[in-house]
């Protein structure tokens, strides 16, 4: 988790003050998404031994909590750590998009994605 250090997302402060509650459950579907980097709702439910459909589920409410980052591509729905999908689509459009509009792209809240592009940029200088 060393790579998360540049944010502070995961930090329980940072969870509650958004009344955020991650259950024992969702915590382990948190924990494959972390590791995992970018997975499908199969592939969560390969790493935890659950059904997909509990994933599935267990994705969509990480997700609208704004802790998972979220991409459609084709006809697949992929889930992802938010600090490496910041990461991935700030270098390929680097400071052409607002972080709105990344927001809207990885389907995650603007104040969350701003704070990560807060840190990446103040980690390179």
């Amino acid at each position: 988790m060393e790579e998360h250090g540049i944010c502070g997302i995961y930090d329980i402060r940072f969870l509650v003050k958004r009344g955020i509650i991650i259950t024992p459950p969702t915590l382990k579907t948190l924990d494959a998404v972390i590791s995992l980097k970018k997975a499908t709702a199969d592939d969560v439910a390969k790493y935890t031994g659950r059904a997909r459909t509990i994933e599935s589920r267990y994705l969509a409410k990480l997700n609208k909590l704004g802790i998972i980052a979220k991409i459609k591509e084709g006809r697949k729905i992929y889930y992802l750590e938010p600090i490496t999908a910041v990461q991935q689509y700030y270098s390929i459009y680097g400071d052409t998009i607002s972080p709105e509009q990344l927001a809207h792209m990885i389907s995650m809240p603007a104040d969350i994605v701003r704070m990560i592009l807060d840190s990446i940029k103040a980690s390179k200088k």
